[in-house]
């Protein structure tokens, strides 16, 4: 038995430079301090390169003339800078602002709009054909998930924020098209992923299907019986079983394979009460079958990316 719902993939865009129009984010944002050269560096000391977006640390104290990012032996690569870290391929790491944090992308053609870990009160969504053309799709998101049942619960309940929106109805016949993401926020919004592409889909999702926590915490013990729990990563994990039509099985063996080592957003159910289905990741195993005549059954089994 299936889940009213469709199982879909977003293979997702690489933004480069000339994709990515503007952000109210700047680089280098509030704290951040690009690289200087004739700088004398004590360990520690972060510095930034706008050429690459990334952030690095001083691992060797001392004054050097060699760009960061090509010095592995003084400097060490702690990921991406503000601005950069919601196109990281991490979840966890946060594109933040002071208010509402709003940017802008012409990726080329998507049907697919991937916004996941995000902190603020709302989202809103706009594409226009081109660059100061005609606006073709408009969307709004309320990240309020907290369940009301009650009185007590309208005032006294805890507030449960939505954490991904994924959109797979974007029109996609605009290979110009430029695509505007506000989250929206008074006290600081924040975007850990956000990735949009071409969607793929793969079938219906039948019950069974489930979302996990790959956790690498460990416990540590001394050598005298003194055993802690040491924090470590963690990233999701979800089994995706699918039902498609027969005539779908070569064309999803073949997509599959193809980003057989590409991140991309699997969305189980794109419903606000099955979020944790939205998983950002790589399949770990494939394995199609022919239950009968007219229909394939699928079983992805998908690792997340860390979440740090």
């Amino acid at each position: 038995m299936s889940i009213p719902v469709t199982s879909y993939m977003i293979v997702p865009t690489t933004i480069t430079d000339a994709m990515l129009v503007s952000c109210t984010v700047a680089e280098p944002a509030s704290g951040e301090t690009v690289w200087d050269a004739a700088t004398a560096y004590t360990v520690g000391q972060i510095a930034i390169r706008t050429t690459t977006h990334k952030r690095y640390r001083r691992i060797v104290a001392g004054t050097t003339a060699t760009a960061p990012e090509s010095d592995t032996t003084n400097w060490l690569d702690i990921g991406a800078t503000n601005r950069w870290a919601q196109f990281d391929r991490k979840v966890g790491t946060k594109t933040t602002g002071t208010t509402s944090v709003t940017t802008v992308i012409k990726p080329g053609s998507a049907e697919g709009l991937a916004l996941l870990d995000v902190v603020g009160t709302s989202v809103d969504v706009t594409m226009r054909e081109t660059t100061g053309g005609a606006v073709v799709y408009t969307k709004h998101v309320d990240l309020d998930a907290s369940i009301v049942g009650s009185v007590y619960d309208w005032m006294y309940g805890e507030y449960n924020q939505r954490l991904n929106v994924v959109l797979t109805d974007l029109p996609g016949q605009y290979p110009s098209g430029e695509i505007t993401v506000t989250v929206n926020s008074t006290s600081g919004g924040a975007i850990g992923v956000l990735a949009a592409g071409r969607v793929q889909a793969l079938g219906v999702t039948e019950y069974g299907a489930g979302a996990g926590i790959i956790n690498w915490g460990k416990v540590t013990d001394d050598g005298f019986g003194n055993r802690e729990w040491l924090e470590g990563d963690w990233a999701n994990r979800v089994t995706l079983p699918i039902v498609a039509n027969r005539s779908d099985m070569a064309r999803l063996h073949r997509q599959l394979a193809k980003v057989r080592s590409t991140p991309c957003i699997y969305i189980g159910s794109a419903l606000a009460d099955l979020e944790p289905l939205v998983c950002y990741g790589v399949f770990r195993d494939l394995y199609i079958t022919v239950p009968y005549y007219s229909a394939v059954q699928m079983n992805l089994e998908i690792d997340g990316l860390n979440n740090v």
